[in-house]
């Protein structure tokens, strides 16, 4: 953990020492300033990986000097120390950006459990961050957003197949980006130099599909006045891209499936059969295993087509992506627009951070590219945001006559903390090691969640 640079701003002289001499102990380098004013003063000149503050400061606050680092740089993280009785702060600490806080009065084994915890946690995202630009600068993914840990399977699995001949099959819902992924696959292949095509198999019938994939020679059809070949044919060497594969006939799947399976073609209306290479890459939002099991779709085709299966996470499942994506975005439209828009402030980025997506990405990047022109200000406010992003978003699929019955992440902590304390006899020291936390960790979120009312406070020894 050592080379990290810690900032701790705190009034109280002998705390403030004892803090510097326990990071320094634990290999970090830290400075310590006794005011918001001379915080202020050491961010300027010195980049800080980690600031500890006291919430309430002489002066300029810990929350003002937190509002300010978030603005100068957002990739400082922040622990706050509070106060018991000032626990609503530290919760708007959190929502201003902290990435924790602590209560007083705590031991020095648990800060620096915290910090600890805070710095592996800065260096994980640092880490994903630096491994994605590696990538992005290495095989050009540049319209491939995302530092989730789902986002960067995608990329390494981008990276595994790309040079390979195999079939591949992008499953995910309607606007997650496949087709970013295809041409992430074709542009960074040994192929590259080769054709790329895409074919929407749900824009054409069967038949007229069949004539795009396979060609057809002349008279095989009403309209079909001379010979014409194939996008198989055309894509010679290249990539293939399949989009909504499940949306494809039964009469066609037989005919593709013999095309994976030989690698040759039959144009429509011709008995002769031609040699083609081309790498396939289909994509679906359909459960095709469910399809094949009722029979809605060709088993054998399917397992052809799930040689190398890449699954792109719903935006609701990879939030942290939210913001960067936002970012990219608003950047984009902002120059294609003529905006002086740079920013997007936090009550707006609260709102985007919890709304269901069910257009995932796309819908991200309409809704951007509307604000940048209906914005009127500097940065994005909730104003320029469309009016689905202010209704509550229900993301269960429960139906309204379930919903009374439905219990929020906070009543089921607060009735399984309760039943644990009654299994312990009243004594919090053992109730936290049944639910493998510390003895503080549970004081505060039993305050949080206004549990034992005046006996909170963290004793010095249970009986």
């Amino acid at each position: 953990m050592g080379g990290y640079k810690i900032l701790i701003v705190e009034d109280d002289q002998r705390m403030r020492d004892g803090l510097r001499y326990i990071m320094r102990k634990e290999g970090y380098f830290v400075d310590a300033v006794n005011s918001g004013e001379e915080a202020l003063k050491k961010i300027k000149a010195v980049e800080y990986d980690l600031i500890i503050s006291d919430l309430k400061l002489p002066g300029i606050s810990g929350m003002d000097v937190l509002k300010a680092i978030k603005q100068y740089n957002k990739n400082v993280f922040f622990i706050i120390i509070t106060a018991y009785g000032t626990v609503d702060n530290a919760v708007s600490a959190m929502k201003e950006g902290a990435e924790d806080y602590i209560l007083k009065p705590f031991d020095m084994e648990e800060m620096r459990l915290v910090v600890r915890k805070t710095i592996e946690k800065r260096e994980l995202l640092i880490n994903n961050a630096r491994l994605q630009s590696q990538l992005r600068k290495k095989y050009k993914f540049e319209n491939i957003i995302g530092t989730s840990e789902a986002m960067m399977t995608v990329f390494k699995h981008i990276n595994s197949v790309k040079d390979s001949k195999s079939t591949v099959l992008i499953r995910g819902e309607t606007g997650t980006g496949k087709e970013l992924v295809a041409r992430a696959i074709h542009y960074n292949s040994i192929r590259a130099s080769k054709p790329y095509l895409t074919v929407n198999c749900a824009a054409l019938n069967e038949n007229l599909l069949a004539s795009e994939l396979f060609g057809h020679v002349k008279g095989s059809f009403t309209g079909a006045v001379k010979d014409k070949r194939g996008i198989f044919q055309v894509s010679e060497g290249g990539t293939l891209f399949l989009d909504e594969i499940g949306n494809i006939g039964p009469g066609l799947q037989q005919t593709f499936l013999r095309v994976l399976e030989d690698g040759e073609i039959q144009p429509v209306g011709s008995l002769e059969r031609k040699k083609v290479s081309v790498r396939i890459i289909a994509a679906t939002n359909k459960n095709l295993e469910q399809m094949a099991r009722e029979n809605k779709f060709r088993e054998d085709l399917y397992y052809r087509l799930n040689v190398v299966t890449i699954d792109l996470p719903p935006l609701r499942e990879r939030r942290e992506d939210i913001w960067i994506l936002a970012r990219h975005f608003l950047n984009k439209y902002s120059k294609e627009n003529n905006e002086d828009i740079s920013g997007i402030s936090t009550e707006a980025l609260r709102l985007l951070e919890s709304y269901n997506w069910p257009g995932n990405v796309r819908e991200l990047e309409n809704v951007i590219e509307r604000a940048t022109l209906f914005e009127t200000s500097h940065e994005i406010t909730p104003e320029s945001l469309p009016p689905t992003l202010h209704k509550l978003q229900r993301t269960t699929t429960y139906g309204d006559e379930f919903a009374e019955d439905i219990k929020s992440l906070e009543q089921l902590s607060r009735k399984h903390i309760m039943e644990v304390l009654e299994m312990a006899g009243g004594n919090k020291a053992k109730a936290a090691k049944l639910l493998g936390i510390n003895r503080t960790t549970l004081w505060r979120m039993m305050s949080r969640m206004e549990m034992d009312g005046e006996n909170l406070k963290p004793q010095t020894r249970d009986t």
